[in-house]
This record gives structure tokens, sequence and C-alpha cells, in this order.
């Protein structure tokens, strides 16, 4: 006979009131990163992003970040993200949406604080999460009578190791942004993208010079503001083509396009594929 004895007990870090809860979640190949999620937030969770192969940059608030495997990629909630990742720079990924989430000294929906920048990185522990990535992922995809007991509990072991990452072996690296009217401009397009502004409209609102706005907004995040804009459009019709049942032309609307001939266009220009295609890809995993 063997037997194995616990040799400590052990608090949760996350033990709130409210226990996290997990949302979703799900496995990006490779060869699906290769039509990209565009810029996007998501408004009542945090996001946990788990980097198993492939190199390439992501836009994370106002910040680019080189990503490789063994990276943890963290989305507050609200935190606008841009995966550019395509055909030459394909990305292998889990992703977890975890809401209900509080920790002292955060705001709700917080992993680390806004001013951090949000990409760490696993170390040692990194087969022993992709293991626990795949074991949750089977349980999902093939629920039985105790799976919903067994997430909940292997959600509290992820973020335990995520946890682990950000806060033990070096500190996050801190620092507001050098760019404080480039992220009045950034704000300003996140209120107003579905609305058909301008360069004018943001200089006349904002009371800059259009050379200055455009000079200074391309620094901080190396998209002109329309460019950002065009973005923001095409990442919220990619959300709404996932998580809602409106037509794309109702979806067109919405995002600020006047007929769905030049939402195709633009769609297909930036992700790869058609409106179609990608909801149906998106729903068929």
């Amino acid at each position: 006979m063997l037997q194995h004895f616990v040799e400590e007990t052990v608090s949760p870090l996350f033990s709130s009131k409210t226990q996290p809860t997990l949302c979703y979640m799900g496995k990006i190949l490779p060869e699906i990163s290769a039509y990209p999620r565009i810029m996007h937030s998501h408004k009542n969770h945090v996001e946990i992003s788990i980097i198993y192969s492939g190199i390439s940059r992501y836009l994370i608030g106002d910040r680019k970040q080189l990503i490789q495997p063994g990276d943890i990629l963290i989305y507050n909630s609200g935190v606008a993200h841009d995966e550019l990742s395509g055909p030459d720079t394909q990305i292998g990924s889990y992703f977890f949406a975890i809401s209900n989430l509080e920790i002292q000294g955060l705001r709700p929906n917080a992993l680390v604080a806004d001013d951090v920048l949000p990409v760490f990185h696993v170390g040692q522990d990194f087969h022993t999460l992709l293991e626990l990535c795949e074991t949750m992922l089977k349980q999902m995809e093939q629920p039985g009578e105790w799976a919903k007991y067994l997430l909940h509990f292997e959600t509290q072991a992820l973020l335990e190791i995520v946890w682990r990452s950000i806060y033990h072996g070096r500190k996050p690296q801190e620092g507001k942004s050098q760019y404080y009217l480039g992220q009045r401009i950034k704000e300003y397009i996140d209120e107003h993208y579905r609305e058909p502004i301008s360069i004018k409209d943001i200089c006349r609102d904002l009371g800059l010079s259009e050379s200055y706005v455009s000079h200074t907004f391309k620094d901080m995040l190396g998209y002109s503001p329309m460019q950002y804009a065009l973005r923001c459009k095409i990442g919220e019709a990619q959300t709404l083509l996932i998580s809602t049942d409106y037509s794309i032309t109702e979806i067109a609307r919405m995002v600020g396009f006047d007929a769905q001939s030049h939402f195709n266009q633009r769609f297909i220009k930036y992700v790869g594929i058609s409106p179609s295609k990608f909801r149906k890809n998106y729903r068929n995993r």
C-alpha cells in the first residue's frame, strides 16, 4: 500500500465573499490566430491569456508588448487590447474569462494595477499550468456530473499559479504613461469611435493641432488616430459576432458603418476572412 500525507494546509488567496467565477475559457490554435481579434475590451471580467507557442507583439492599453511561450497576459476589465498575430506570426494560447474577482487594493475584476505592465513569465510552473489548462478544457468540452465543482477549484488553482507568476520572482514594472495627451486622445476615440469622427473633430474638441494629435498618438500606440478608431470598430464587431445573434447588417450599423459592403471590405482587410466566416469559426470551435 502506498500512503501519502499532505504536508501543509492551504489558505486560498482568493477567498472573498464573492468567489471568482469562470465565465468561459478556450484554446486558440496557431492556425486560428491567423484571423486575429482586433481592438476590444471586456467590461465585466478579467481575461487571462497563456501563450504556449509563437512570438508576436500585442497592444495592451497604451503599450506594445513582445510576447512569447510561457508568458501570461492580464487584461483587466475595461482595458482595450489588440492581438497582432497573423499568417506570419501565429500564436497558440489558452484564454480564461473570470468575473467576481475582488483583490484588496485593486479595483473589481483586476489582477494587477492599471499602471503595471501586464505581461509576466510563468517560469518553472509552465508545464504544470499547461496540464491544468488541458484538464479544464476537457471538462468544458465533455462536462460530467462533477465538472462544475472541479472547474471551480481548478479556477482557484489557476489563479494561484498566475498570482505567483505575477508577484513572485520579480516585481512588476510600474510607470504611468509618458503621453498624457496621447491618453486623452485615446479616451476620446474610445468614447466616440462608433460615430463618424475625423481628425478635425478630435482636434476641435480637445483643442489640439492636427499634426500634434497625429504624431503624439502614433508615437504612443503605433497607429494613427483613425487607424485606431477603425480597429476599435472591427474589434467591437468581432465581439458582437461571437456573443450575439445580431445580423451582420445590424452589427455593421451598431459599430458605425453606413453600408454592410464597406464593413465587409474593412473586416476582411484587417481580420483576413469575412464576418460570416469569422462567426462560424468561433462558434464551431
